[in-house]
């Protein structure tokens, strides 16, 4: 662990590597490149003691849990870890809880960009600038932040009853996109990001995001964006223009737009109500 709270490293395991159980105070990301193998631990719930990697897994390993990996005989681990100490950098130990436990998704770690993050992070803890330490610092909290933001719920859970046609595999992919999506819809995505994301075609995409939210996907990341255009225009008393950029929307005119189609009002009607209240 650097003095900085966060420890990155990269390790290669040979045949005869043997790791002896360990524990740590800290929550610790791992993430598989080459090689297979298992990681057994006492998991948290029902999970099993024994998970499985393969090349392109990532795990977390929560605080305290006592565990090791046992590599395939053929196939030694190597693999890229990510770790930041409570202790030392403020407001970790409020996330801790809300962090997974175990397998990530593959899509998950694909979406989120964890092997390109951990390789970035490995160069920056290499330098010897302090702006290179803080930018990592600040990159592995993000790690993080954003693996905790993954958990929260969302309201999409209720939507389009006829998502029920769908098979588990089609649905859990449409559902990791919609909580990736509820907390970066002021991004410049595009549809076509959204089925790469799903490793879908677009129009398979389109037809199953359809079935699971009962609309399209531009109407939805609209009324995502609008909703939170709302908000601001109620709490804040920022520019419309920059109230229409922060939501993600590239220009004023569509943002006018696309609030009187979805909400019949323009945006001094909220500023009204504000005044009002």
């Amino acid at each position: 662990m650097l003095d900085s709270g966060i420890w990155v490293f990269e390790s290669r395991h040979d045949e005869h590597f043997i790791m002896a159980e360990t524990q740590h105070h800290f929550p610790k990301l791992l993430y598989f490149r080459e090689g297979r193998g298992e990681v057994i631990a006492d998991w948290p719930g029902e999970s099993p003691q024994s998970v499985n990697c393969v090349s392109g897994d990532c795990l977390l390993i929560p605080i305290q849990l006592r565990h090791r990996i046992v590599d395939h005989p053929a196939h030694p681990v190597s693999l890229y870890g990510l770790a930041v100490d409570p202790q030392r950098i403020a407001g970790v130990g409020e996330i801790e809880p809300l962090l997974p436990s175990g397998k990530l998704s593959a899509q998950r770690a694909w979406q989120l960009g964890i092997e390109q993050r951990l390789r970035k992070l490995l160069y920056l803890v290499a330098q010897p600038s302090p702006a290179y330490r803080i930018a990592a610092v600040a990159g592995a909290m993000d790690v993080f932040a954003q693996l905790a933001m993954a958990e929260q719920p969302s309201h999409f859970g209720d939507t389009a009853a006829a998502s029920d046609q769908l098979d588990d595999g089609r649905t859990g992919a449409i559902d990791e996109y919609l909580r990736w999506l509820h907390s970066n819809f002021f991004e410049p995505v595009t549809i076509d990001h959204a089925a790469q994301i799903c490793r879908m075609s677009r129009r398979k995409f389109t037809a199953d995001f359809r079935q699971r939210t009962g609309g399209t996907w531009l109407a939805y990341v609209h009324e995502l964006r609008i909703s939170h255009a709302i908000g601001l225009l109620r709490e804040s008393d920022s520019k419309v223009a920059s109230i229409a950029f922060q939501s993600g929307f590239e220009d004023v005119s569509t943002f006018y737009r696309t609030l009187r189609r979805l909400t019949g009002k323009r945006p001094l009607d909220y500023r009204t109500e504000m005044g009002n209240s």
